[in-house]
């Protein structure tokens, strides 16, 4: 309702209550539906604005871990295998600290994938500081020169480790980092111990005696020298021990060289026999094992003093 004045008298106003009815403006059918879509709109919007802004404001408190390659290290090496440490620092800016869940990684040499792995446990990374992760592989010689034969002739061989990091942030949750690495690692090979030659050195067919000589190579296929200190062996011929002992004063073998060892053997009928005794000088062929150990040394980093064990299994004729 709506009072206002409505005359006047000549020069004075006299005041004059009249009331008025108006009416309302109150929203009904298609006028309503409307204003509520809006209103629903509005909010919608509203909330869409609060959740990017949170976003935003949780990326720019979160922020991704940076990975890099620090070392490569063989923490132990021999004429078997090679154990090798990669260790790769994980800088986090956080103020929190993540969870490294797994780590995964390929092994490549010379383009070939050799071996796979992945961490046994998750991995603590720090809050606003480094964190290394050591990355621990073992390669076993005799199954790399078995998969790839090609690689016995290298003195280095490329390697590529390829890697995943799997990380755990604030909100966003897992993300994989990957990661490679490439270089290059020693190869080396066991010295051979094989059988040259058999050759009577004397004989006495009256006494019914002989020396046979056993020449026995001992091959380096490696870039550096290395030292025989003992040479222990046995001696089998057809399945009868003929001998066993102790060689020692073995030349040194240059880096790709050979030396021979010649073991020197006293026969005669009683201790062979006239069959063998006599198969021998006509020409027929022996069966011979020879297995022992050879102690050795070499100047390579960290392999010092080592065994190397050799069973030689030939069937070859007497030389005279």
């Amino acid at each position: 309702m709506i009072y206002y004045n409505t005359a006047k008298r000549g020069k004075k106003a006299y005041p004059v209550t009249k009331k008025v009815n108006l009416p309302l403006l109150y929203p009904t059918g298609a006028s309503r539906v409307y204003i509520g879509v809006f209103m629903k709109n509005i909010i919608l919007l509203v909330m869409i604005s609060i959740l990017l802004i949170s976003c935003s404001s949780f990326k720019s408190i979160t922020q991704e871990p940076e990975i890099t390659f620090d070392s490569f290290k063989i923490a132990s090496i021999n004429f078997n295998s090679a154990d090798f440490i990669f260790k790769y620092n994980v800088n986090n800016p956080n103020n929190v600290s993540l969870n490294l869940e797994q780590f995964k990684y390929d092994l490549f040499i010379e383009n070939n994938k050799f071996i796979s792995g992945v961490s046994p446990a998750p991995i603590s990374i720090e809050k606003k500081g480094n964190s290394f992760v050591d990355i621990p592989v073992t390669i076993v010689y005799k199954e790399l020169f078995e998969l790839f034969s090609n690689i016995y002739n290298l003195d280095t061989a490329n390697y590529k480790l390829a890697t995943e990091f799997t990380i755990k942030l604030p909100v966003f949750g897992k993300k994989a980092f990957p990661f490679e690495h490439s270089g290059t690692f020693p190869i080396l090979k066991l010295p051979e111990v094989a059988l040259r030659e058999i050759k009577a050195t004397s004989i006495n067919l009256l006494s019914g005696s002989a020396t046979i000589e056993f020449a026995v190579d001992i091959i380096n296929k490696n870039t550096f020298a290395i030292s025989p200190d003992s040479f222990t062996f046995e001696l089998f011929v057809n399945k009868s021990q003929w001998l066993n002992g102790l060689l020692k004063d073995i030349d040194a073998l240059a880096p790709n060289k050979s030396t021979t060892v010649k073991i020197p053997v006293n026969i005669n009928i009683a201790k062979v026999g006239k069959d063998l005794f006599d198969s021998i000088f006509s020409g027929g062929n022996l069966d011979v094992s020879l297995k022992g150990n050879m102690a050795m040394r070499t100047a390579y980093p960290g392999i010092g003093s080592s065994n190397i064990p050799f069973n030689i299994e030939k069937t070859s004729a007497v030389k005279k």
